[in-house]
C-alpha cells in the first residue's frame, strides 16, 4: 500500500487528510454563471471516493470581462449559497475543497458576453483569433478588486482555501510572460514588474480573507511557445512570489499547446516530473505534482522521492472517482485507470456539453446514474449469455455480475478485447488497451464464466438455459470501393497483412484509424496520406491531432488534404481535389484504405427468430458503429435496465 500518500499534510492553516488532489477543470455544469446540483454531486462523488483535496468548482471567474459559460461567476454574490452546497457535500467525507480563481484574459473569446477581451498588451493568443484590449490602469484595479471580492465569496461559501490560476491560460500568467506582456510601465519590462500584479492580487485577497486562509498559485513552469518563457524564467518568478503564498500547483505550456498541458496517451506517464521536482527543491511551501499520474503506487513514489508534497490528479479521478478509496482498501485491480484518450473529459465539454469519461458512464452523470454501491442486488438473478467479449460485452458483464446476475461470455476470438486489440497495434495507441484491461481485471474479481475461441450460432443458444442473450459482436471494416490485389483494409494491415514499400493511405475513417495506420507504416515505408479533410484525423479530439502530425512529419509522410481517391490501377492512385476538381497521381505499391465500419447484425435477427424477441438485446457497434464510450455505456446501462 502506498503509505505516504495516505498521510495528512498541512497547506497553510488547513490539514488535508491525505496527499491526493483533484485538480481544477471545466465541468460544463454551471448555469447562468452559478454552480449547480450537478457540480455538487460530481465533487461529492470524488470526496466519497477518498480524495484529500478538491480544487473546484471548475474555475471561478473574478470579473465580467472574463466571460465563459463553462465557468462559475465567482464575482457574483449569488455564488455563495451554491458554494456552501458544495462545501457541505464535500466536507461530509472529510475532504477539503479550495476554489480556483481565474481571469481568462486574452486566451478566451468575447463571444459569450459580446465584449472585448482584456490582456496586459495587445498581443493575440495563438489559441484564438481576437486581438485583446491592452488593459488600462483602471482595468487593472478592477481586476484586483474582482479577485478580492471573489476570494471573500469563497470564504463566505465555507470553502477551505484559494488557488490563483497563473497556469496554462489566464491573465495572471499573461502578465508574467515576456511574450504577452510588452508593457513599459510598472507592470512590464522587468521580471519584478511582471510579477507585480500577481503579488498585488495576493495582497488584496489577504486584506479580505486574512493571513490564515490558505492561498496558493497554479503556475506554468514553461510556456513552451516561441517567445514565451522557460523554466529558468519561472524560477525567477517563484523567487519573487509573495511570501504569504501557501502552495504551488504545477502546470506546463499554454492553452495553445493544450496537447502538452493535458497530454494524450502519446506522452508517457509522469511526463512533467522534472518540472515539479525542480520546483520542490526551490521553494519551502508545498508543491502539487501534476501531469499524467494515474497510478497511486507511482504517485506515492513521487512523494517518497521528495519530488512533491501532494499528487494532483484530474483525468484519473474523472475516470474513477473511487480510485483513492479502492487502493486504500487493497482493491487495486478494481481501479479504472485513465488512458489519456481525452475523448470525453476534454472532448466531452464540446461534444456532450459536460465532462465525462469513455470508460465510466456515471462520470459527469452523477445526478442521473446511481453509484453501484447504492444499488441492491436483484432478488431473482437472470441467466445471461453475452455473445462477444469486446468493450460493450465486458461492460455489461461486469455490471450485471455486480447486480447479482449469472453471466457467461462467449467470444469468437482467442482473446477478449474486440476492436481495441486492433487499435493497440499502433505504438502510440497501445495504452488504449488499458480500457479493456481495466474491464478484464474487474471481470476477474467476479463470478463470470468466460469462454473464448467459440463462435455462437443460433443453434448453440437454448432458450431453456438462458433468460437473456446479449449480442455484442461489434462491427467490421467495410471493404474498399476500389478493388485489387494491392488494395488493403487498414485493419488487415494492422493485423499483419503485408504491403509494398511505398503506400498510399486513404483516410475515409477520419478518426484514429487512418492516422494510426499511417503511423504504423511510416517507419518502414514511404507513405502518402490522403484525406478529404483539412488535416489528418479531423474527427479526433483536438489534443490527439498534434502528436499524430508530429509523428507523420518526423517520418516524412507526404500529406495530401482536400483529396479523394477515384482510381487505383497499375500501382498509380488518382487523387481528385474535392474543391478544384483537379486530378493528380501518386505512384505506390499498395493502397491502404481506412474505411468506415458496418454493424454485424445477422446474428441478432437469427436469434430473434429462435427466441423471444424480448430476451435478445443488442449493444455496442453491432447496433451502429460508434466510439468506445457508446459501447461501454450501452453495456452498463442495459445491465442496469435488466436489474430494475
Amino acid at each position: 500500500m502506498p503509505d505516504m500518500l495516505f498521510t495528512p499534510r498541512r497547506i497553510g492553516s488547513v490539514t488535508i487528510p491525505n496527499r491526493t488532489v483533484f485538480l481544477a477543470h471545466e465541468t460544463g455544469f454551471a448555469e447562468d454563471g452559478l454552480p449547480t446540483e450537478r457540480d455538487a454531486a460530481y465533487y461529492e462523488a470524488r470526496a466519497r471516493g477518498g480524495v484529500g483535496l478538491i480544487i473546484g468548482p471548475s474555475s471561478m471567474l473574478v470579473h465580467p470581462s472574463a466571460s465563459n459559460p463553462m465557468y462559475a461567476s465567482g464575482y457574483d454574490p449569488d455564488v455563495i449559497p451554491r458554494l456552501k452546497m458544495i462545501a457541505d457535500r464535500v466536507h461530509d467525507y472529510g475532504t477539503k475543497v479550495f476554489a480556483q480563481l481565474q481571469h481568462t484574459g486574452g486566451e478566451d473569446t468575447g463571444e459569450h458576453a459580446m465584449r472585448e477581451t482584456w490582456a496586459p498588451s495587445a498581443v493575440p493568443s495563438e489559441f484564438g483569433y481576437e486581438m485583446p484590449k491592452r488593459m488600462e490602469r483602471s482595468d487593472i484595479e478592477e481586476i484586483k478588486l474582482g479577485f478580492a471580492k471573489t476570494a471573500e465569496h469563497v470564504k463566505r461559501g465555507n470553502l477551505d482555501g484559494i488557488e490563483l490560476k497563473a497556469g496554462h491560460d489566464g491573465i495572471l500568467r499573461q502578465f508574467l510572460s515576456p511574450k504577452y506582456n510588452t508593457r513599459s510601465d510598472e507592470y512590464g519590462g522587468s521580471i519584478d514588474n511582471r510579477v507585480r500584479l500577481v503579488n498585488e492580487v495576493v495582497e488584496t485577497i489577504r486584506d479580505r480573507v486574512g493571513e490564515e486562509f490558505p492561498v496558493g498559485i497554479r503556475l506554468t513552469f514553461d510556456e513552451m511557445e516561441d517567445g514565451g518563457y522557460g523554466y529558468d524564467y519561472a524560477v525567477e518568478v517563484m523567487r519573487r512570489l509573495h511570501s504569504s503564498l501557501d502552495f504551488i500547483d504545477s502546470d506546463i505550456a499554454t492553452i495553445s499547446k493544450l496537447y502538452i498541458t493535458d497530454a494524450p496517451m502519446h506522452a508517457p506517464l509522469g511526463y512533467t516530473s522534472e518540472y515539479y521536482g525542480a520546483a520542490r527543491e526551490l521553494v519551502d511551501i508545498p508543491v502539487i505534482a501534476a501531469g499524467r499520474i494515474n497510478d497511486l503506487t507511482k504517485a506515492n513514489d513521487v512523494l517518497e522521492e521528495g519530488r512533491a508534497d501532494f499528487v494532483g490528479m484530474c483525468r484519473q479521478l474523472i475516470a474513477d472517482a473511487d480510485t483513492v478509496r479502492k487502493v486504500r482498501r487493497g482493491d487495486d485491480e478494481e481501479v479504472t485507470h485513465c488512458i489519456a484518450c481525452n475523448q470525453n473529459c476534454l472532448g466531452g465539454i464540446h461534444t456532450n456539453g459536460h465532462v465525462g469519461c469513455i470508460q465510466t458512464p456515471r462520470s459527469g452523470r452523477e445526478t442521473k446514474i446511481p453509484h453501484m454501491e447504492d444499488r441492491e442486488k436483484v432478488s431473482s438473478p437472470r441467466r445471461v449469455l453475452v455473445v462477444g467479449g469486446g468493450p460493450a460485452g465486458l461492460s455489461f458483464a461486469v455490471t450485471a455480475a455486480d447486480l447479482g446476475h449469472d453471466v457467461t461470455i462467449r467470444e469468437r476470438e482467442d482473446e477478449l478485447g474486440g476492436q481495441s486489440n486492433i487499435a493497440t497495434q499502433i505504438d502510440s495507441r497501445q495504452e488504449f488497451g488499458d480500457a479493456v484491461r481495466n474491464l478484464k481485471n474487474q471481470l476477474g474479481n467476479r463470478e463470470v464464466t468466460v469462454v473464448t475461441g467459440t463462435e455462437v450460432t443460433p443453434a448453440d443458444v437454448d432458450a431453456d438455459v438462458w433468460d437473456d442473450v446479449v449480442v455484442a459482436i461489434g462491427a467490421s471494416e467495410r471493404e474498399p470501393d476500389l478493388a485489387g490485389p494491392d488494395v488493403h483494409r487498414s485493419w488487415d494491415v494492422l493485423q499483419g497483412e503485408p504491403v509494398g514499400d511505398s503506400v498510399v493511405v486513404f483516410d475515409s475513417n477520419k478518426h484514429a484509424t487512418g492516422v494510426g495506420v499511417a503511423e504504423f507504416l511510416a517507419p518502414d515505408h514511404d507513405v502518402t496520406f490522403v484525406t478529404t479533410s483539412y488535416h489528418p484525423g479531423d474527427q479526433l479530439e483536438g489534443t490527439n491531432v498534434p502528436p499524430f502530425l508530429e509523428t507523420l512529419y518526423r517520418h516524412d509522410v507526404d500529406i495530401e488534404t482536400h483529396a479523394t481517391i477515384i482510381g487505383y490501377e497499375d500501382n498509380t492512385a488518382q487523387l481528385l481535389n474535392v474543391y478544384s476538381e483537379d486530378v493528380d497521381t501518386v505512384t505506390a505499391d499498395s493502397l491502404v484504405v481506412a474505411g468506415r465500419r458496418e454493424a454485424r447484425g445477422g446474428l441478432t435477427a437469427a436469434l430473434e427468430e429462435e427466441l423471444s424477441p424480448d430476451s435478445v438485446h443488442r449493444i455496442g457497434d453491432c447496433v451502429a458503429p460508434r466510439l468506445i464510450d457508446k459501447a461501454i455505456y450501452d453495456g452498463e446501462m442495459l445491465a442496469r435496465e435488466l436489474s430494475v
